[in-house]
């Protein structure tokens, strides 16, 4: 049967990009100008997409060209909680020293691409973060970076798919061939031929409720924009054959109680340093860490505030600015509440799971070539990667790297079975009239994460947790209905979300020990396992698909190769 009777449209390319966001353009834009054909397939709309696409007011990392190896490591030494994120090392260090040593060419490449990276003075504004000698980045102006970005895309002629979503990957012989995808406004399905696919997804956060309290059922409030974190990327190349890293792994939950009026992104710029402090006045800590916040909670010390009211003129101004440049609604919001930045202290939020963050994502070399053949994954999908300067730099980089790669592989073939079994399984919900809403069984997953996972971990919980997930999965998951389209996409999403809450629930189950506590970044704290495992020491979970079957296993991840006078790719 040939493929344009199995689905309303068939494309092919040299490379294939899934998603819009920074690290996709990047990677897109930089493939089509080494001369390949490339698709880039956004689930929104390109010149708006991604967790940047409301504007960004810093890009993180920096760091002055030239770094060696050595000056590297003790910059990351200095950096305290980005060095080892939870405890957990990472997956592959040289690909992280690749993405900081080539981290100045990533920037003339954004100006080349049109985007605007300097300041008003023409100059580029270097700040230091806020967290002791921290991470030095950039401040920038950066409200219309996706539409800059969108446009030098098109100006490199890629051929951009918006409003379609790519579902599954298309595999023959352990290599990725290309993809499946659905029209979220036609509703057609779609086969791209491709021989190499990137994965530019971002993170996932949608396992756990949002930060910041909705009074809607469906809590869609998230830091990140919703759609960049319902963890597509990640969950299609699990069933690809792509391995996960580090995925016990989760963001501890801090941030402002009332996001909306004030965001917690926007105040530590320029080294400013907050007042962190009990209900009475009691100053602690900054950051801090879960453990020490449950004792404090404990003596009946909370709710804890963040207060900026110590701090001069020209640094409240200087917040402003980032406003400015990255969610200048706020303003308007804490207007109408009567609320005022420069005096209200501002309540923080229970300590509780809000996001996978940094260290989990799909596993990656040193070219960003993940465990399967011909699938690259960039930006905050890969684990141990995080931040815009890492996607933007890593997208141009995999855009250089591809083309090699490309031009030693031949055209890919497609095994029609796999193509019509992706197409009943993804169009399944439409058929469905009688059955669950997408958003009621996510509400459902979310509360079985919130309640037997959540920060604080033990056997009982994880084990009655396991047993709910697999009563959703089994009755729940296959009667998933859609009405249209779109809600055919938020179906998919939850099609995901069930699989990688599952992945993160058995690698805290098989995660006997503490790893750190409960760190700003992330951390995986077994109450019944108080201490580290010494003999899982510098170790990471690893969680793959190996004939149909899940496998995970905790194994030391690739050392850094670097000779001592490794200079930039770039």
């Amino acid at each position: 049967m040939a493929l344009e009777r199995i689905a309303d449209r068939v494309a092919e390319t040299d490379v294939l990009v899934v998603g819009g966001g920074i690290a996709g353009c990047a990677a897109a834009a930089k493939a089509a100008e080494n001369g390949l054909k490339v698709i880039l397939a956004e689930k929104a709309k390109t010149d708006r997409s991604g967790t940047s696409g409301q504007g960004i007011d810093h890009y993180g990392g920096a760091f002055p060209r030239g770094m060696t190896p050595k000056e590297f490591v003790e910059a990351v030494e200095r950096m305290g909680e980005l060095a080892c994120y939870g405890g957990a090392p990472f997956s592959d260090p040289t690909r992280i020293y690749r993405l900081y040593a080539n981290g100045m060419w990533g920037i003339e490449e954004l100006e080349k691409l049109g985007v605007t990276m300097r300041w008003d003075d023409g100059e580029f504004r270097y700040v230091s973060f806020m967290i002791g000698e921290g991470m030095p980045f950039l401040r920038v102006h950066w409200m219309n970076v996706k539409p800059e970005m969108a446009q030098g895309v098109r100006k490199r002629k890629v051929n951009v798919f918006e409003r379609v979503m790519i579902v599954d990957l298309l595999t023959n012989n352990g290599t990725v061939v290309g993809a499946t995808a659905v029209d979220t406004r036609t509703g057609e399905f779609i086969v791209i031929k491709a021989k190499a696919v990137v994965i530019a997804t971002g993170q996932f956060s949608r396992c756990y409720d949002p930060e910041t309290p909705v009074p809607w059922a469906y809590k869609f409030r998230y830091h990140w924009c919703p759609a960049s974190i319902s963890g597509d990327g990640w969950a299609m190349a699990y069933r690809a054959g792509a391995e996960l890293a580090n995925m016990e792994q989760a963001g501890a939950g801090y941030r402002f109680h009332d996001d909306l009026a004030l965001s917690f992104g926007n105040v530590g710029n320029e080294g400013i340093m907050c007042r962190f402090t009990t209900w009475d006045g009691e100053e602690t800590h900054w950051p801090p860490h879960a453990m020490q916040l449950r004792e404090l909670e404990r003596k009946g010390k909370d709710p804890f505030y963040y207060s900026l009211e110590h701090l001069p003129d020209d640094f409240h101004k200087r917040i402003e600015v980032a406003y400015v440049d990255e969610r200048l609604v706020s303003f308007k919001i804490a207007e109408d509440r009567g609320f005022n930045p420069r005096t209200h202290w501002f309540e923080m939020m229970d300590m509780r799971p809000n996001q996978l963050m940094v260290p989990p994502g799909i596993d990656a070399d040193a070219d960003f070539m993940s465990t399967l053949k011909g699938l690259y994954a960039i930006g905050d999908c890969v684990a141990g990667c995080h931040d815009v300067a890492n996607a933007a730099t890593g997208g141009f980089l995999v855009g250089d790297i591809a083309q090699d790669f490309v031009n030693k592989t031949p055209d890919p073939v497609i095994d029609e079975a796999q193509v019509e079994s992706q197409k009943e399984t993804a169009m399944a919900p439409l058929a469905t009239k009688d059955g669950t809403e997408p958003l009621e069984l996510e509400s459902a997953i979310r509360y079985v994460c919130n309640r037997y996972i959540g920060l604080f971990r033990a056997e009982g919980k994880l084990r009655e947790g396991k047993r709910r997930l697999g009563s959703l999965r089994r009755e729940f998951l296959p009667r998933l209905k859609a009405s249209n389209p779109h809600e055919l996409m938020r179906a998919l999403e939850v099609r995901s979300i069930m699989d990688l809450a599952e992945l993160h629930l058995q690698a805290c189950l098989e995660k006997k020990e503490t790893t750190a506590a409960g760190h700003a970044s992330s951390g995986h704290i077994r109450i019944d396992y108080p201490e580290p495992n010494p003999a899982w020491s510098g170790m990471l979970t690893y969680q793959r698909l190996e004939n149909g079957k899940p496998v995970l296993e905790i194994r030391k991840p690739a050392a850094m190769k670097l000779p001592d006078d490794h200079k930039e790719d770039r």
